[in-house]
């Protein structure tokens, strides 16, 4: 849905109005309206996000970047929140938790960045606005599906095979009890270290502490 939507507003010439719209907001916190679109796509996938960035003005690629690791949530980290969120019955938080998400990242990117953008100023000007050209938006629009079939999803379908061959030869149980000093630090029960380990790994590895309905 978020390919499909870059996609339309790219073709037609809405993107850069809206960039260039947004473009003072974003200066506050150390990027341009270009970096928009890869802060955007992240809550899609951080990878191609960060592929995107290249697009960005060199001076702020690196901060651009710096948003998306802490601010873009990507879509397997949203399925794994509204999912543990929804296991405790407490679905509605996840909206405070994308706000405070992007609020801590903008911090981030702000401290870190903060004169990043002041000698920028923008050069082109604004595309007239369009129609679509529907063979480049499906060329588009498959790519980015191709991605996800053969680069994204084949990662998390290994990591639910080693997940489940880890559990079957005990090994689950002993990264449980060396995770324990440090769960009991937090109060947190120790069925949920096969969680916060594969999270380490994929943000979507939070999806097992979910298996059959558990609240932790």
């Amino acid at each position: 849905m978020i390919s499909i939507t870059t996609t339309i507003t790219e073709e037609t010439g809405i993107q850069e109005h809206l960039t260039n719209a947004l473009d003072p907001w974003l200066r506050k916190i150390g990027l341009t309206g270009r970096d928009l679109l890869p802060v955007i796509t992240g809550f899609g996938c951080n990878v191609v996000a960060v592929m995107q960035s290249r697009s960005c003005s060199s001076c702020t690629r690196i901060s651009c970047v710096s948003l998306l690791a802490f601010g873009s949530a990507c879509s397997y980290q949203i399925g794994a929140t509204l999912s543990i969120f929804n296991a405790a019955h407490a679905p509605v938080l996840f909206i405070p938790y994308l706000f405070f998400l992007f609020i801590v990242g903008a911090i981030h990117t702000r401290i870190l960045n903060k004169n990043a953008t002041n000698e920028l100023t923008r050069i082109t000007p604004l595309p007239y606005l369009q129609g679509i050209n529907w063979s480049a938006f499906r060329w588009k629009v498959s790519g980015v599906i191709k991605q996800f079939l053969f680069q994204a999803m084949p990662i998390f379908l290994l990591i639910c095979l080693l997940a489940s061959v880890l559990e079957i030869v005990g090994i689950l149980s002993i990264l449980r009890w060396l995770a324990m000093p440090l769960l009991y630090l937090f109060s947190i029960p120790t069925d949920a270290a096969p969680g916060l380990i594969f999270s380490f790994i994929r943000k979507d590895g939070l999806l097992v502490l979910n298996e059959g309905r558990a609240v932790y």
